[in-house]
């Protein structure tokens, strides 16, 4: 008998080779309601091991201590077997992609020319392996059928990438099937699966939303009157939808709440909630909390820490259970088979261009959802293209729906293919806008710091926000000396930002006295409500978050954002993108009377758009990596693409700053642990992220200690941390405007 893994130390368990393959066959196919999907699916989980037939490999399983290479032997039967039709062949190799990728990651296609030691599949195909021929005991090859189609529609012209797309969802219930028939075996039975269905789900928001049947106020009445119109939409056809809810509007409830009947009528399984702000999706993530329940929502991002989530949830509100729901919604990160998944727009894109098992997982999960993109502005320009031709295919293909939310939509349509319709579920949006209008923006023109001051100081409470981290520390310390004054910058680690957020809170409820100088951090969503706030220029989407902060909470009859042009020496360069935006908005704000309306941010959008090179939308090339005009021969770079698709560039180094008791402690456990990157999810609240030059010169100064050869610590806090502005950036280390 043939084995595909043991367990144990003195008594050993063996479990046969056959049983994995079949077993793992069942799991993928159940990933699928098509059958012309789950064939495929079926086949590559069937032939992914058969290379554990080999003697070598048995006699790994035995101890023995040399490399064998299982992966390559399923990837060159399916494509012999696909050999004597072309059609057939095609699609054997696209599987071949599949299973030989399913420990290392889907590889480049390659070319003839590849030796055969090479990680290219086209190099895989003829490398020599070991004889792996024993599992024709087992498996039938005559039952092997390849499908001689793709069961897809295209959503470019030639189609490559809607088949490269296709591959990755294959690749992706492979390893996932893999992974968790593995798992059974070797830890039995796990906490998995098993939530409440959609229905069910539904049927909790609408008791939630019982609470607001009755509003008094007149907001509240126009808020209800939005909720009940676009839920009126919600059994729409499937497809792409836009709502266009001004700050204030209620947009994260209403959104849900569509987005669960929307489930529910077309009987889809979950529901995925991009954000482009780690710094906000903890409270997006607790309002839904509130809703629905903690047991079905998965909050899914890189700060993400689960020792400070079990300790925020209080003791009411698990039972004896507690440890086994954390450690289900732990497993549920690894493939998303959880009903509402709170996530960034970081997570979700690199996920979905990932060549890696581990990444890929979950994206079969993608399918039958609704996805919704808040604050939908926020999609980088250099990334468009390939991120709006994955949403056309997880429509088009995949059965999901999508969601772009936001107060200020962009014409996103012009990248999406021209038979994708947009369905706006606000009527009007122009009129909304109005009834939610609380800010007026004005114009000053050229300002200098001593000018910004002034009127700063003219008024009791006052939100500025600048563009670079350096004008930011420039103007605080004219105010630093004031009560009430304060500094946020990413220079500050998020635990120090946390509680100095909570300080402006206070004294802003208090009506004290709150001078606050900030980045941009602070329009990533912070719930702060100044009656005043001035703005460096900038492009109008990054305004329009500004005036988010001000007259929040409609207290004054309209609040007051003044955007200033800059005159200042803590400004030697504007990056190239913050200049282009400024420009483009200066030249709304002369042609429009209210240069944050839904018109002139139209406007504003198609001219930024307009201007930008073709190129730009896709600057790392990543469809060049699927399109290259090879119609007989899948031609795919899987691999290239997950190297080029970065949406935060990885030019900066992680410090962790001992900012506090909690942060020592921490600290100290890393310095001792064998397994130090188990603290690393707990350490993110007491992290700087710094470009590697500015880290070069701290390092220079003797403050950085490099524990276990890779993670760099701040030495002293007190000669390397202001408790005001954060981490201290030595005079001539530069990196201004990406991080803020």
């Amino acid at each position: 008998m043939f084995f595909a893994h043991t367990k144990g130390d003195k008594v050993r368990e063996w479990q046969s080779l056959k049983d994995h393959l079949l077993n793992t066959s069942i799991i993928a196919k159940s990933f699928y309601t098509k059958s012309v999907f789950s064939k495929f699916s079926e086949l590559c989980a069937l032939l992914h091991d058969v290379g554990k037939y080999s003697t070598a490999f048995q006699n790994r399983l035995k101890g023995c201590e040399k490399p064998v290479d299982h992966s390559t032997a399923g990837a060159q039967l399916i494509n012999q077997l696909g050999s004597e039709n072309d059609n057939k062949h095609f699609i054997a190799k696209l599987m071949a992609f599949c299973i030989a990728g399913h420990h290392s990651g889907l590889p480049n296609y390659g070319s003839p020319s590849d030796h055969c030691s090479a990680s290219t599949l086209y190099a895989r195909l003829k490398r020599p392996i070991e004889d792996y021929s024993a599992f024709k005991n087992d498996l039938s090859v005559s039952n092997l059928d390849i499908p001689e189609s793709i069961p897809i529609k295209p959503t470019r012209k030639q189609g490559q990438f809607s088949v490269s797309f296709f591959v990755r969802m294959i690749y992706s219930s492979l390893v996932d099937a893999d992974y968790l028939e593995t798992e059974r075996f070797l830890q039995g039975k796990m906490n998995r699966g098993m939530y409440p269905p959609i229905c069910t789900l539904n049927d909790r928001m609408i008791n939630y939303l019982t609470k607001f049947a009755n509003p008094e106020s007149a907001i509240n009445i126009k808020r209800t009157e939005m909720l009940n119109e676009v839920l009126d939409q919600a059994e729409s056809e499937q497809g792409l939808f836009s709502l266009t809810i001004p700050t204030g509007g209620g947009k994260t409830l209403t959104s849900l709440a569509f987005a669960l009947t929307h489930a529910k009528k077309h009987n889809l399984k979950r529901i995925i909630y991009c954000i482009p702000f780690t710094s906000i999706i903890d409270q997006n993530a607790e309002v839904f909390r509130e809703c629905l329940g903690v047991d079905v929502i998965l909050e899914h991002h890189s700060n993400f820490d689960w020792q400070a989530f079990t300790k925020s949830q209080s003791v009411e509100t698990f039972d004896d259970s507690t440890n086994a729901l954390i450690e289900k919604l732990k497993l549920a990160s690894e493939n998303w088979d959880i009903p509402i998944i709170v996530t960034t727009n970081v997570q979700f894109f690199e996920s979905l261009f990932s060549n890696r098992s581990s990444k890929c997982r979950k994206l079969h999960s993608l399918m039958n959802s609704v996805i919704i993109f808040d604050e939908a502005q926020m999609l980088p320009i250099s990334y468009l293209e390939p991120c709006m031709l994955g949403i056309a295919e997880l429509i088009e293909n995949y059965n999901s729906s999508i969601i772009f939310s936001t107060a200020t939509q962009p014409p996103l349509s012009k990248f999406l293919p021209e038979f994708l319709h947009q369905k706006e579920l606000i009527s009007s949006p122009d009129r909304v806008y109005n009834y939610f209008k609380r800010v007026r923006i004005e114009n000053l023109s050229s300002q200098n710091d001593n000018q910004i001051i002034q009127l700063i100081k003219n008024n009791k409470q006052a939100l500025c926000i600048v563009n670079t981290r350096k004008h930011a520390r420039g103007l605080f310390d004219q105010i630093k000396t004031s009560k009430g004054s304060y500094h946020l910058s990413t220079l500050m680690c998020p635990a120090h930002r946390r509680a100095v957020i909570e300080e402006i809170r206070s004294r802003l409820d208090k009506d004290k006295h709150c001078h606050v100088i900030s980045t941009q951090i602070m329009e990533a969503g912070i719930d702060v409500d100044f009656p005043i706030g001035f703005r460096a220029l900038a492009g109008l989407d990054s305004i329009v978050q500004a005036a988010g902060r001000v007259n929040r909470e409609n207290k004054q009859d309209i609040g007051i954002l003044y955007v200033f042009k800059p005159d200042t020496e803590f400004i030697k360069r504007i990056p190239a993108y913050i200049k282009q935006t400024a420009s483009i908005a200066e030249i709304i704000m002369d042609q429009f009377d209210d240069p944050i309306s839904n018109e002139a941010l139209s406007a504003y959008y198609n001219l930024l758009y307009d201007l930008q090179d073709p190129n730009n939308f896709d600057k790392k090339e990543i469809m060049s990596c699927f399109e290259k005009g090879i119609l007989d021969e899948p031609a795919f770079d899987f691999k290239t693409a997950s190297e080029k698709f970065k949406m935060i560039e990885a030019d900066t180094v992680p410090v962790i700053i001992p900012w506090n008791e909690q942060a020592g402690k921490l600290i100290n456990k890393l310095k001792f642990s064998d397994y130090p990157s188990t603290f690393l999810r707990s350490l993110q609240p007491y992290t700087v992220n710094i470009y590697s030059n500015e880290f070069n010169v701290l390092n220079n100064l003797s403050n950085i200690e490099i524990l276990h050869d890779r993670f760099a610590v701040l030495k002293c806090l007190e000669e390397g941390y202001d408790q005001n502005t954060g981490l201290i950036i030595p005079e001539g280390a530069t990196g201004e405007a990406i991080i803020y």
